[in-house]
């Protein structure tokens, strides 16, 4: 199994320096979709535009981005 590394970027950047274990680039991809769906639920402040997880390889290469997006709504 390759590691890849999961960064939050955008407000509060957060640099992942232990990484996660995959099987392949598409498992990396989803744990990311999964990362940014958790945060967006857990922590809807987080949802907004430009806040994401970015995928690194153990390269440093980055090959994935997924958007934090917020459930909420909010009613006028």
């Amino acid at each position: 199994m390759k590691r890849f590394f999961f960064d939050l970027v955008g407000e509060l950047p957060a640099h992942d320096v232990l990484g996660h274990q995959c099987k392949s680039r598409k498992e990396a991809k989803d744990h990311a979709k999964f990362i940014a769906q958790r945060i967006a639920t857990e922590r809807p402040i987080f949802g907004k535009p430009g806040n994401r997880i970015a995928v690194r390889d153990e390269t440093g290469l980055k090959i994935f981005e997924a958007p934090i997006r917020s459930r909420m709504r909010t009613h006028v």
